[in-house]
């Protein structure tokens, strides 16, 4: 079965480890026959922070800030599954995911944009601290979506992993043969659920229309349409 699965990296640093480690998942996803990759590196994207404007919930609709976001939103709905790294500092998530998700406030509460869609989460960092709270928040924003968490994997770019004084591997977080092994299985485990919810959605073993929820477990109900100024509009 053909699936699509799209790699985002989170990080400021282009072609840094963190770009390295979602590319790594991605490789060892293609092994398995019928699966095509994407990549998205987050380093030469222009993707501004939520600032709570509160438009997408008053107009039902998706964030109106106008930037790559919405090339990435389209990606991402597209694909059948979501490998998403981000680098650890100050022992949580980089920003840059955090401000992708921020304004994904119309999928949490309008609509089914990513339901079902599977997940698998990547970090890196200096010493390894901090890494479970990074995979944990990573977690959260695909849940807030309804994104299926299914793997973590996380590697150290440093000399740490070794027990010895932290400084730079040589080839930074791929050198750290334990932690890659964490990460190319979320690239097989994330193929595998995303090969059987796509084979079970296309056979029609899904919940019925009116028993689907939101994350909040709101439904999501059809938009009016209001009379204004000689103007059919939806309304909120």
């Amino acid at each position: 079965m053909k699936v699509t699965i799209l790699g985002i990296s989170g990080s400021p640093v282009k072609d840094g480890n963190c770009d390295k480690l979602v590319q790594e998942a991605l490789k060892t996803a293609t092994e398995v026959e019928g699966v095509e990759t994407e990549f998205v590196s987050l380093a030469d994207k222009d993707v501004a922070m939520c600032t709570h404007c509160q438009y997408c919930i008053q107009n039902r609709s998706r964030c109106k800030i106008e930037d790559d976001a919405q090339e990435i939103w389209d990606m991402m709905e597209r694909a059948d599954g979501l490998i998403l790294g981000g680098p650890t500092w100050f022992l949580t998530l980089a920003p840059p995911l955090t401000n992708l998700f921020s304004r994904l406030r119309e999928a949490v509460f309008f609509s089914f944009r990513y339901r079902n869609k599977v997940g698998g989460s990547i970090s890196c960092g200096w010493f390894g601290w901090g890494m479970d709270y990074t995979l944990d928040t990573i977690e959260g924003l695909m849940r807030a979506c309804q994104i299926i968490p299914v793997a973590r994997g996380a590697a150290i770019s440093s000399t740490a992993a070794y027990g010895k004084r932290a400084a730079y591997m040589e080839h930074g977080a791929l050198d750290d043969a334990s932690g890659v092994a964490t990460v190319r299985n979320v690239g097989l485990r994330v193929v595998e659920i995303a090969r059987m919810i796509k084979h079970a959605t296309e056979s029609g073993i899904v919940l019925p229309k009116e028993q689907q929820v939101t994350t909040t477990g709101a439904a999501v109900k059809p938009r009016k349409k209001k009379f204004v100024e000689g103007v059919w509009r939806e309304e909120a």
